[in-house]
């Protein structure tokens, strides 16, 4: 499995690869526009994944948005 540093960097320079077929936007460049897209994708969702699995998940930011909440005071 790969760690946090290496998928932050893969996904660095995949981003940048999928901006460049991008900004070309060359019609018969699509195919490996599309295949860089996909790579992207599972990149950040292993990255993703390996959060989760670290204890850095997005269920901490929900629950502290809903710590913070007030309750409202019903006044007859």
């Amino acid at each position: 499995m790969a760690t946090l540093q290496e998928l932050d960097t893969a996904i660095a320079e995949q981003s940048t690869l999928f901006n460049q077929f991008k900004a070309r936007a060359d019609p018969a460049e699509v195919a490996e526009l599309e295949a860089a897209r996909v790579k992207l994708g599972e990149l950040k969702k292993s990255r993703g994944a390996l959060l989760q699995a670290a204890g850095a998940g997005s269920k901490d930011k929900r629950k502290g948005r809903l710590l913070l909440k007030t309750a409202k005071v019903c006044r007859p």
